[in-house]
């Protein structure tokens, strides 16, 4: 046993594991250098193959694609020349379908009475049902053509186009897609729309194009349409009922969601995503190019597991070889450390007993003059040389003994004058803490005060400026609607006087006139009346307090906010959820005030909205919800937003007069402050922040119903 653990720490053990540490870092580096340049020749052969093979498919159908939509391209023309003929435009609509087996149906349509003035609808179809062509006429109040896109796109683009997929019910009853030409009567020296010529293209028939695609063993070909709806795919209940994105947030993929976009866009790539595809959940990569004729997309999926199992393959073969390797340089190592380290392990014995006060332990007889025999030579000259240092230690120790005892003393001393200093200063430190709490808070208080009494000197000065002149506009204001009514009254005095017509334009000025000034004095005494709150508030006093419904205050200052909004910005949307207690009555506030209050926290709430949604667009919706509760002595009042919200920091400060996160020249930073005054000091109430940064902010207000 001692032999083994001698071994186990011993100079041997480090040996054999430097080493193999050493060489073990330099396979591991080997190793990943050789996946690594696997990987890239792997992935770079992926690459061409992919773009090889998407590029073929995508340029079989476009070339497919291309000679189909040549057939209404030149009938137009030849039709265009038989319009007064119905039995050669007939015969061409069939030519169409029957001499090309592609096409699923092809369809002449008219415009709305152009062909009959008693007939709204008039078009010729024919399509294939088994192995014959059959035929019919499209149109009545169930199928009104003139409404969908294949009718409707080429008519005011001018020029054929492609359709999106779509089941034609009514027409063929299949999933098709439609390629559309718009048909012109150029007669007389005049061009004039006179309907479209089409031809359908069964679904099934790009399946059949892009199901031919074989990607190693489980990998497979799709198609999506311009608007990203899945066209073709392994799994059939995809095909019109799901879309790529659709797909990419089912699997929370945010990659396939951006190669989504990019095939939308018609761009070709190689992604590298963390994708597990829909046909058998394993993680995969993506090829994708767009058609350039109809503006679909093509998409390739390549299972990982299965284009990198040769890697996978060499990897596992290389790891066996090292394994190995590992083994047998192991056992290799072990054998010459043993030779090297047994003499060294004696050595190690003796001197594990000499540290133990074994002075005259017998060292080992090394008769080898390497590294290891002059070891022992000299551990045996520091036998002797060590005993006789013992003595001599000895003697000295008991001198010191004495010595240490009285230091020891002195440092118990010493430790309990220093921690009586300490706790005195640590008194002093919190005495001087304290004090400077309290200079801070009355310092805060100070500051709060001077900024309140500044803002109520500056409001009270401006609006003292405005109520002089205001005063002359409601004064001379309701003298001239005085004035008005006394023209009226004279003008009727001189009605036998006056023409007609005159009298009736004289009346009419004057009438207008009176509603102009009637309209200047009501607005002018609003004026006045928030120039005296204005006053009352900067005097430190607010209006009369009455009953107020609170429940109809806040839903007119919700409706006023958002019209307010809207106003300055058209765009704005926000979905209003309200929820006011029937319960609440009447509550005894300064109307105003509580005005004033509600309006601020609204705008508030509808400015972080409307950021929001400039930062997430679609992805986001505003939502402001109002509500009141009824409980008892007091009322509640709750306004929360889903906007921005805030951080801690800035909910702390909130209530401070000046404070804004706002831009510059967007906000004052006294709206909450105010707001804060008029519910806590001038009404006695409470009103408190909730919110959460990037989420929501909920402020409540509790004001006293009496």
């Amino acid at each position: 046993m001692i032999n083994k653990e001698i071994f186990r720490k011993g100079l041997a053990f480090k040996l054999i594991i430097s080493i193999m540490i050493t060489l073990g870092i330099i396979f591991i580096l080997l190793f990943s250098y050789n996946l690594l340049i696997t990987r890239k020749i792997i992935v770079k052969n992926l690459e061409t193959n992919a773009e090889n093979l998407t590029g073929a498919t995508v340029a079989r159908i476009d070339k497919v694609l291309s000679s189909i939509q040549k057939i209404p391209d030149n009938f137009a023309p030849i039709i265009e020349r038989h319009l007064d003929s119905e039995k050669d435009m007939k015969d061409m609509v069939a030519l169409m379908v029957s001499n090309n087996s592609e096409i699923l149906g092809a369809c002449l349509a008219f415009e709305p009475y152009s062909r009959d003035p008693g007939k709204k609808y008039f078009s010729y179809y024919y399509y294939r049902q088994s192995d014959t062509l059959a035929f019919k006429v499209l149109g009545n109040d169930q199928y009104d053509y003139f409404t969908l896109d294949w009718y409707e796109v080429p008519k005011e683009l001018g020029k054929g186009v492609w359709s999106e997929p779509y089941f034609d019910e009514g027409g063929v009853n299949q999933l098709v897609s439609t390629y559309s030409v718009p048909i012109y009567d150029r007669r007389n020296g005049q061009k004039k729309f006179a309907g479209i010529l089409t031809i359908d293209l069964s679904l099934d028939w790009f399946q059949k194009n892009i199901s031919g695609i074989k990607v190693y063993e489980t990998g497979f070909g799709f198609l999506i349409s311009k608007s990203g709806v899945i066209v073709s795919h392994p799994v059939k209940d995809f095909i019109m009922n799901e879309t790529i994105f659709s797909i990419a947030d089912e699997r929370d993929s945010r990659d396939l969601r951006q190669i989504g976009r990019k095939m939308l866009k018609g761009e070709r790539g190689f992604g590298e995503i963390s994708y597990k595809n829909a046909r058998n959940g394993k993680p995969s990569w993506l090829a994708y190019a767009p058609i350039t004729l109809n503006g679909w997309s093509i998409g390739v999926v390549f299972p990982v597991d299965e284009f990198m199992a040769d890697a996978t393959h060499l990897s596992r073969v290389i790891g066996m070889l090292a394994l190995g390797g590992f083994v047998v340089l192991l056992i290799l190592l072990i054998a010459i450390a043993r030779s090297i380290t047994r003499p060294l392990r004696q050595l190690t014995l003796a001197s594990e007993k000499f540290a133990m006060g074994d002075f005259e332990v017998e060292l080992p007889v090394i008769t080898s003059k390497d590294e290891i025999g002059r070891l022992n030579t000299s551990f045996i000259s520091m036998q002797k040389q060590l005993a006789q240092t013992i003595r001599e230690l000895r003697e000295a120790s008991d001198q010191l003994q004495s010595s240490n005892e009285k230091l020891e003393e002195y440092n118990r001393t010493l430790e309990q004058k220093v921690d009586e200093r300490t706790t005195e200063l640590q008194q002093k430190h919190d005495e001087l803490d304290a004090a400077f709490h309290k200079l801070q808070a009355a310092q805060a208080q100070l500051v709060q005060s001077e900024k309140m009494a500044s803002l109520g000197q500056l409001t009270a000065g401006i609006a003292h400026e405005i109520k002089n002149p205001l005063n002359f506009v409601n004064n001379f204001s309701e003298l001239s609607v005085e004035l008005t009514q006394e023209m009226l009254e004279e003008l009727g005095k001189l009605s036998g006087t006056l023409a007609p017509k005159d009298m009736e334009y004289l009346t009419g000025i004057i009438t207008d006139l009176q509603g102009n000034v009637k309209k200047i004095n009501d607005h002018g005494k609003r004026a006045d009346s928030i120039i005296r709150g204005m006053l009352l508030h900067s005097r430190g006093k607010s209006g009369d307090r009455l009953p107020t419904d609170l429940n109809a205050m806040l839903a007119e200052y919700v409706n006023l906010g958002y019209h307010g909004m809207r106003a300055t910005d058209n765009t704005f949307n926000i979905r209003i959820e309200s929820d006011y207690d029937p319960a609440l009555g009447m509550v005894t506030v300064v109307p105003q005030e509580i005005s004033r209050v509600f309006l601020n926290m609204i705008n508030n709430a509808f400015y972080s909205t409307a950021q929001k949604k400039k930062e997430l667009s679609e992805s986001y919706f505003p939502l402001l919800a109002v509500s009141t509760r009824d409980l008892g002595e007091t009322a509640e009042i709750r306004i929360r937003d889903n906007g921005k919200g805030m951080p801690a920091a800035v909910a702390e400060k909130v209530f401070n007069p000046f404070f804004t996160t706002k831009p510059a020249g967007s906000g004052t930073g006294l709206g909450l402050s105010i707001s804060f005054d008029i519910i806590v000091q001038q009404h006695r109430g409470r009103i408190v922040v909730d919110s959460v940064e990037g989420d929501y902010a909920e402020f409540i207000i509790t004001l006293p119903k009496t």
